[in-house]
């Protein structure tokens, strides 16, 4: 890395003004029959895009091209293909509410990190094999929960550049709701849930027990640790979703390990989808990284 992402986010440099298509609607038909959608937009003229931005769905059953796709388009705003795989069973348009109980019985049933990851693997290959050679910059953006699945798929590549995480860190569900409730609440929760781990009719906090079960104890650290491309995390300091602590052991961790490609953004007041005090502090932190991947001054030394 030439220079700090959290300045590059920070500074908020300005954004191309390219022109930004309306997302476009597929289907991903997956080896085994199965199938998602997809939502894709381009930004600046499609031949002459070398970016590839590659997005997936964090916790509930939202449509990506509702809201999320058009505004990772808007923040970053540099000339790339925005592509986004919906998780399996999301309906069209649908907003969700960031669990599982507005989501139908069959998403609920695939909704685990196993199929997750078995998907985006599956998606990235086969998007960057139809275009063999042509994307200089392959760019992975998590949000949420997404962010372990997106830090997982990135360590499990050798064809990630960069990696953007919006709010989440390097602990796991258990580690992040102990900070938040208690840990006498959560292990009561998690009695249950080890009893029932794959009733999706019984439910905690909005979600399954199934995706607790296969959700709690997974932590990301590691993941991060084992990277070597460039890796940009912003969180707000007054998340109710993920403690902002779990974003800086991410930092601590790497900076103990000689490590110098992670870098932290911290915003005061900003909740989990960064907004404090009626600032848009998601706008300015996708804009810096983008500008920094696109400006070449955060490259990957592995690359």
């Amino acid at each position: 890395m030439k220079t700090a992402w959290f300045l590059l986010a920070a500074i908020g440099l300005p954004v191309t003004g390219e022109a930004q298509s309306a997302p476009q609607e597929g289907t991903f038909r997956f080896v085994e029959g199965g199938e998602a959608g997809t939502r894709e937009i381009f930004v600046g003229e499609k031949p002459a895009a070398d970016t590839l931005v590659l997005t997936y769905g964090g916790s509930g059953c939202a449509d990506l091209g509702k809201y999320w796709l058009p505004r990772l388009a808007e923040g970053m705003g540099i000339k790339a293909r925005y592509l986004a795989l919906n998780k399996r069973h999301v309906e069209t348009g649908a907003v969700g509410d960031g669990g599982g109980a507005s989501c139908s019985p069959a998403f609920n049933a695939r909704n685990t990190p196993r199929q997750w990851m078995a998907d985006y693997m599956e998606f990235i290959s086969r998007t960057l094999d139809e275009e063999p050679r042509r994307w200089k910059k392959v760019v992975l953006v998590g949000g949420s929960e997404g962010g372990a699945l997106a830090v997982r798929a990135a360590r499990s590549r050798s064809d990630i550049t960069h990696l953007v995480i919006v709010g989440d860190g390097g602990w796991s569900m258990r580690e992040n709701l102990s900070s938040l409730l208690g840990t006498e609440a959560v292990d009561a929760a998690w009695k249950d849930i080890a009893r029932y781990p794959d009733s999706t009719g019984k439910t905690w906090l909005g979600h399954p027990y199934r995706y607790w079960f296969d959700t709690f104890d997974h932590a990301p650290l590691g993941d991060y640790l084992a990277l070597d491309i460039p890796v940009l995390i912003g969180i707000g300091e007054r998340d109710r979703s993920v403690p902002a602590a779990s974003a800086h052991e991410v930092l601590r961790a790497a900076q103990a390990a000689g490590k110098k490609n992670i870098g932290l953004v911290v915003y005061p007041g900003a909740d989990h989808g960064l907004q404090a005090d009626g600032h848009d502090h998601l706008q300015d932190f996708l804009q810096g990284a983008a500008q920094g991947i696109a400006s070449g001054l955060v490259e990957s030394s592995g690359h």
